[in-house]
């Protein structure tokens, strides 16, 4: 299946190509210190158990999707399942047939061979599925590469707050804006209720109530899809993802299914994560349904989440407070007081105990190694927005 619509120019693809799928100086850099003769730069548009769609320029130009598998040498370095490669990556490509020295061949038989992955901007990640006290402890990727994701969650009884929390806090940890896109409008007994609820509970993450079969509340979606910029679709199956992608592109994409109406789940109709073109340029990773969002996150993260109990706890007179019956505990007075919500209380010290326990299951080394990483790559990149807006700036002088 192709995920994206390629056009062409006298059967040429031009020079910008692999730029309109989000590849720029700083990936070409990454690109080129990693790379061998007969290996080209592509991005990962579908991943399904182990195997792989890159979407890559061949030699004469023109952008060609092709079956990649990871090679042995990547196999042997990879330490956990988070180092593979995932929807949105850009790697490095070898095409089979490739020789040292020269392109690879557009029609070369045999799957491509996946030799690198460049490093990732951003990665949207949870601990990945098991129980945390038995099983090994590691990170899943759903996307990378993502510049926002959208939360979707229907009206009705797929409506959660608490599982709400969860996405936002990924989604800060990941450093990527969080749009709450609450679907099926037409299931909510009183929107305005609806769109309040999500305001107290995201604060001041951008929100809208669509309805996408009708097309209604799409427009307030159209400023959130620059062209040449990632989103990833993130919900529960039965959500409305596929149906939201579809709408969005004006025409059939991913294949959606019906929604039992006894409970209003749907069932996994995007069986694997894909990324597609929309014809304003935008590029939109759909993913299946998630029975469960582990937390993989800092409790910073938890938090910025809970931005009304934060600024209480900076006021408690003890300041390794715990929040529960120490004395001058101001979270605890306005817990009583009802300045703070109590579902909101319970679900904030939820989280950071979930948090806390992971990180007694993992290596604490790699841990912060790790997180030392994302924290270089997220002051890197702000650098560089910084500096390309800066340039902008003059230019239009």
């Amino acid at each position: 299946m192709r995920h994206v619509e390629i056009g062409l120019e006298n059967g040429q693809v031009n020079s910008e190509a692999l730029a309109a799928f989000g590849f720029d100086e700083g990936f070409a850099r990454d690109f080129a210190s990693l790379a061998e003769p007969g290996e080209v730069p592509a991005r990962i548009v579908e991943a399904q158990r182990g195997r792989f769609s890159a979407l890559w320029a061949d030699a004469a130009g023109r952008l060609a999707e092709a079956e990649a598998l990871p090679s042995g040498a990547f196999m042997n370095k990879a330490a956990t399942g988070g180092d593979f490669p995932a929807v949105g990556d850009w790697v490095v490509l070898r095409q089979a047939g490739a020789v040292a020295g020269g392109a690879a061949e557009a029609g070369a038989s045999g799957p491509a061979l996946i030799a690198a992955v460049l490093p990732r901007r951003s990665a949207f990640v949870r601990k990945a599925p098991g129980e945390t006290g038995r099983d090994r402890v590691e990170a899943q990727v759903l996307a990378a590469n993502v510049d926002s994701a959208f939360v979707v969650m229907a009206a009705g009884r797929d409506w959660n707050p608490r599982r709400l929390e969860r996405y936002l806090a990924l989604a800060g940890e990941a450093g990527v804006r969080a749009v709450v896109v609450i679907t099926k409008a037409d299931l909510a007994i009183d929107p305005e209720a609806l769109l309040e609820e999500a305001a107290s509970t995201a604060g001041g993450t951008e929100r809208a109530l669509v309805c996408a079969p009708e097309g209604r509340g799409l427009d307030s979606l159209a400023g959130m899809l620059p062209p040449g910029k990632t989103i990833v679709l993130l919900g529960s199956s039965g959500a409305g993802k596929s149906t939201l992608l579809n709408a969005l592109a004006g025409r059939p994409l991913a294949a959606t299914g019906e929604v039992r109406a006894d409970d209003e789940r749907g069932r996994h109709t995007t069986t694997h994560r894909q990324l597609y073109r929309l014809p304003g340029g935008a590029l939109v990773i759909d993913t299946p349904g998630l029975r469960e969002v582990q937390l993989w996150a800092e409790e910073e993260s938890v938090d910025a989440v809970f931005e009304e109990i934060e600024a209480r706890a900076s006021r408690c007179r003890f300041r390794d407070c715990r929040h529960e019956n120490e004395p001058g505990c101001a979270v605890r007075a306005a817990l009583e007081a009802g300045d703070i919500d109590p579902g909101r209380y319970a679900s904030w010290n939820k989280l950071r105990r979930e948090v806390a326990f992971l990180k007694t299951r993992e290596d604490p080394a790699a841990r912060r190694a790790e997180a030392d990483r994302w924290k270089a790559i997220h002051k890197s990149m702000r650098g560089y927005t910084k500096e390309r807006r800066s340039i902008a700036g003059k230019s239009r002088d």
